[in-house]
């Protein structure tokens, strides 16, 4: 497992070259990439300074968006991003990167629930080939908070058990995985051992988050979360080890999406950010104390 940054979950805004540069200087092994939208490069030669500094720095290729961030895309925001993906892919296997994320909503605003499961198994089968062609595996996020589903009219998958029953029907095992993200598999009562069962192929990618402390289960926030081990709410000691024992080794970020984020430098959020997320990576290691379950 390896540290890796995305500069905008933690509401750093500045250009790939300029993330890469922070990402070295704060102890990041690897980079995250936002190429959906349009600053990101349009062609593989567009990219190819971000490639040579990356390269310049000894950054490894973490995750990268290519689609659209939201899977349940309304039909017009799907089309634009779908007319673009052979470009995008490309431009990510110039850049090194294998792994790709998008997230899976925990509710659809007008399909019920087998609607839209079918919604994403027909987008699956769409984009899964393109990807694999490039040599890209496709990571879905589900979100489990139920403030984030509360009051929508046609609940959707918010959970583990719900997102492997998606993969196993989209039938492409060896380009589909999971995004895993502690927060959600906290908010949905989930263990260690549910994470250790999984093979090492079905993780795409993972984010580490904490809580918000003193504050039930059922009211926890997506758009309030704090860095890994920062309150102790989520057992991010479980939840590494059960990354061990599946296998994972692939990129560790970081997404304590929180307002605080506006008012800190960012130097400042990037070496905060790079010391929690090696503090987690080492708390998977073998005798690091954390294998007291």
């Amino acid at each position: 497992m390896y540290a890796s940054l995305m500069t905008d979950l933690i509401d750093v805004r500045v250009s790939p070259e300029q993330a890469a540069t922070l990402a070295h200087r704060h102890g990041f092994v690897g980079l995250d990439l936002r190429l959906n939208d349009d600053d990101a490069p349009q062609t593989a030669a567009q990219a190819e300074p971000i490639r040579r500094r990356m390269d310049e720095l000894g950054l490894r290729a973490g995750y990268c968006s290519i689609l659209p961030g939201k899977f349940s895309a309304d039909a017009d925001e799907w089309s634009r991003h779908r007319v673009r993906l052979e470009a995008r892919c490309a431009v990510a296997q110039a850049l090194g990167f294998t792994r790709t994320c998008a997230v899976v909503l925990p509710f659809h605003p007008t399909l019920a629930f087998d609607d839209a499961m079918d919604l994403h198994r027909t987008r699956l089968d769409d984009v899964l080939p393109v990807l694999a062609q490039h040599g890209i595996a496709l990571g879905l996020e589900y979100v489990s908070p139920i403030t984030r589903r509360a009051d929508q009219p046609n609940e959707f998958i918010h959970d583990l058990a719900g997102m492997l029953d998606l993969i196993e029907r989209a039938g492409r095992p060896e380009h589909l995985g999971l995004l895993l993200d502690t927060f959600h598999w906290h908010c949905a009562g989930e263990s260690e051992h549910d994470l250790a069962a999984l093979p090492a192929s079905r993780v795409v990618g993972v984010h580490l988050n904490d809580a918000i402390a003193d504050r039930p289960t059922e009211r926890q926030r997506v758009d309030e979360r704090e860095l890994p081990g920062a309150t102790g709410v989520i057992d991010l000691a479980g939840f590494m080890r059960g990354l061990r024992r599946a296998g994972y080794a692939g990129p560790i970020s970081s997404e304590p999406s929180h307002p605080r984020w506006k008012t800190v430098d960012p130097d400042d959020a990037c070496a905060q950010t790079g010391r929690a997320v090696r503090d987690a990576i080492a708390l998977a290691a073998p005798g690091s104390g954390s294998d007291a379950a």
